[in-house]
């Protein structure tokens, strides 16, 4: 049954996804899904993707402590949010139902396939792919002094980028850290440093993304942004 308009997912009024099943080309197994229980204590938990079968159900994976087995309850209502950063910048919602649940040997649910998919931007422009060289200037509570780390611009706006490092530090620690991105490009003939905020980190396989939004618009990007530059792959 579809979820009325006036059953909003978000705080301000989202766009519905236009075919309802293209959300599940920005998904992969194993992907973490914001969780939140319609319970009058109304729990939330991260969990992960297992699979699904369209217009079936959904599997999901449950830490061992994230929620009691007192509050698993089938045909509880419950919603599930993921983020689709990239140049994306996306995030995907949608209203469902506890079907089954089990607890051994991992505790894994199944909730209703989604009659309806929201989303909303998570800013309010999209950003470039790009791929160049740049550094970042790290400053944190925890850290008697900044430190500077070499990565990869992986997409850039005139409001923020997309920074790709490797790195030993966890995403929690450098979430709201304070950067000075410097990005220097010969071809384009472009030098410049930014200061930003990190607004939210993540690990896969290439190493640590921190999404950084800039102190202010820096409208010199556009010439970057619009420039012919060759573009790479990321190292594997």
């Amino acid at each position: 049954m579809p979820v009325p308009p006036s059953v909003l997912l978000y705080e301000e009024s989202p766009a519905p996804s236009g075919d309802n099943n293209d959300w599940l080309n920005y998904i992969k197994i194993g992907q973490r899904f914001d969780l939140e229980l319609l319970s009058q204590r109304k729990i939330r938990c991260s969990c992960e993707l297992l699979g699904f079968r369209p217009g079936k159900y959904v599997l999901l994976r449950l830490d061992d402590d994230a929620i009691p087995d007192s509050q698993l309850l089938s045909g509880l209502p419950l919603i599930c949010r993921f983020l689709v950063e990239d140049a994306l910048g996306e995030c995907f919602a949608f209203r469902s139902e506890l079907l089954h649940i089990v607890r051994f040997p991992d505790k894994i649910i199944m909730v209703n396939f989604p009659p309806l998919v929201q989303r909303r931007a998570l800013r309010n422009e999209k950003r470039n792919s790009i791929y160049l060289p740049a550094r970042l200037r790290l400053s944190m509570e925890k850290l008697d002094k900044p430190v500077q780390v070499d990565g990869h611009l992986v997409d850039i706006s005139a409001n923020g980028c997309r920074f790709l490092f490797k790195t030993p530090y966890k995403p929690d620690l450098i979430r709201l850290a304070t950067v000075l991105v410097h990005i220097a490009h010969d071809v384009a003939e472009f030098n410049v440093m930014l200061h930003g905020t990190i607004r939210n980190a993540r690990i896969d396989e290439y190493g640590l993304t921190a999404g950084i939004q800039f102190a202010a618009p820096e409208p010199a990007l556009a010439r970057l942004i619009n420039a012919e530059l060759p573009q790479q792959g990321i190292e594997r």
